[in-house]
């Protein structure tokens, strides 16, 4: 048997990153979307990154003007609603997870606060260089921008290391494309950072579809559910993921009440407790109120006062479970391999998130092009912890090779079987 590894030969390219994660494609469309409403800073970046109409479309779906004027006006109401709660909490640093190409930088940093960004490598790769071409020396010393996986709380820790005092952690269009491990994980990991340096977390996510549809019906009617679908359409294929309710996210429908109680109570285990803030009370007036009528923009605020963003803090004197603590022991993530035949062992160490999983792919895709194999089998002894990014590894390997596993722990056994993998 050769061992087969080794990690200075292993090239993480850009389609590699996309292709483990194609999630932050979305947020080139959220950032075309916000220049469409007219917002001068957002459209000031989508000429830096040369941005087109495109952006918008999918493999299966393309926008109009019709679903990007709603599209347009979503953006403009959740950037500018929870920018202005932010700003409601005094002193703080920002710390935007996922903050994608958007402009927030420059809005906090003429406001007098520092700004932390925080998304998947890939992203940071592209967004950090246009947003710095947009402010001065001076600004650039307030804003820092960092690749990291929200499950891994190294990461964050590291990205937030000279952080100092209050924080206000936002978050937009993230927890609809997790799935309820990882929202768990990045609930102990936000109330860590609260505990240690004092703020909130403000989020969109939980209600946020529902305010899609509150939005669309207002000024759609009948015409509302075909254009929902084929905006979610369009949202899946540029993600690769599909859009759907989980323990923290709440799925469309008439009466979302028990949900929004079941989600406080998933947040009560993680040692958080959450605010609704109704959308109305906070919503200024849109720049894409422009392109609606006196009657519309009522249908809009009247609708509004039926959805909420959260203000999240802490659970005081809480006893953390079972999943406190984890990071500062974790094992580094090692992958070693050996070849017998046309069967490929891989030994897995540590996490596989978002930050290494692209190694996996890579490092696979290198045997490949050298020996031929047809199965592989993944030994998970020392595998900690697995993220949607190494799932979707998987399954790309999976299309390749016969997939099987050993020493499988109950955690990760959880993850893959509901995840479509037969362990047995």
């Amino acid at each position: 048997m050769n061992n087969l590894f080794n990690s200075d030969n292993i090239e993480i390219n850009s389609d590699i990153l996309e292709r483990t994660n194609p999630v932050f494609n979305t947020a080139k469309m959220t950032l075309y979307q916000l220049a469409a409403s007219g917002d001068e800073d957002s459209i000031r970046l989508v000429r830096e990154l040369g941005f087109t109409k495109d952006t918008q479309n999918s493999s299966t779906t393309s926008s109009d003007s019709e679903k990007l004027l709603l599209e347009s006006l979503l953006m403009d109401m959740r950037y500018h609603t929870i920018e202005k709660m932010a700003m409601e909490e005094g002193e703080f640093t920002e710390v935007d997870l996922p903050c994608g190409y958007l402009p927030k930088a420059l809005r906090f940093v003429n406001a007098g606060h520092r700004f932390v960004g925080l998304d998947l490598p890939a992203t940071i790769a592209v967004a950090k260089p246009a947003i710095n071409a947009l402010l001065n020396g001076k600004q650039q010393e307030m804003v820092k921008f960092a690749g990291i996986d929200a499950t891994n709380f190294n990461s964050l820790q590291s990205a937030l290391s000279d952080v100092e005092g209050k924080v206000v952690i936002t978050t937009e269009g993230l927890m609809e494309y997790l799935s309820d491990s990882e929202i768990g994980a990045v609930c102990d990991n936000i109330k860590k950072i609260l505990d240690e340096r004092g703020g909130c977390w403000l989020t969109i996510d939980p209600e946020w579809l529902m305010s899609y549809v509150l939005v669309v019906k207002a000024l759609l009617g009948d015409r509302a559910d075909k254009v929902l679908l084929s905006m979610q359409k369009r949202a899946e294929d540029k993600s690769d993921v599909g859009v759907k309710g989980n323990s923290l996210v709440v799925f469309p429908k008439k009466d979302i009440s028990g949900d929004i109680e079941n989600a406080m109570a998933f947040l009560k285990k993680h040692g958080l407790k959450a605010q609704r803030m109704i959308v109305a009370d906070y919503m200024p007036e849109l720049k894409a109120f422009d392109k609606l009528n006196k009657e519309q923009i009522a249908l809009i605020k009247e609708a509004m006062k039926n959805n909420a963003y959260w203000k999240i803090t802490t659970i005081e004197d809480f006893e953390a479970g079972s999943t406190a603590g984890k990071g500062k022991n974790e094992k580094k993530f090692d992958i070693k391999a050996y070849v017998k035949g046309e069967k490929l062992s891989v030994f897995l160490t540590g996490r596989v998130d978002t930050l290494t999983a692209p190694e996996i792919l890579s490092f696979y895709e290198k045997i490949l092009g050298e020996k031929r194999i047809e199965s592989v089998c993944l030994d998970c002894a020392e595998l900690t912890y697995i993220s949607r990014a190494g799932i979707r590894v998987l399954h790309i390997m999976e299309e390749n090779s016969k997939i099987s596993f050993e020493n499988v722990s109950p955690e990760i056994e959880k993850i893959l079987e509901s995840e479509g993998f037969a362990l047995f």
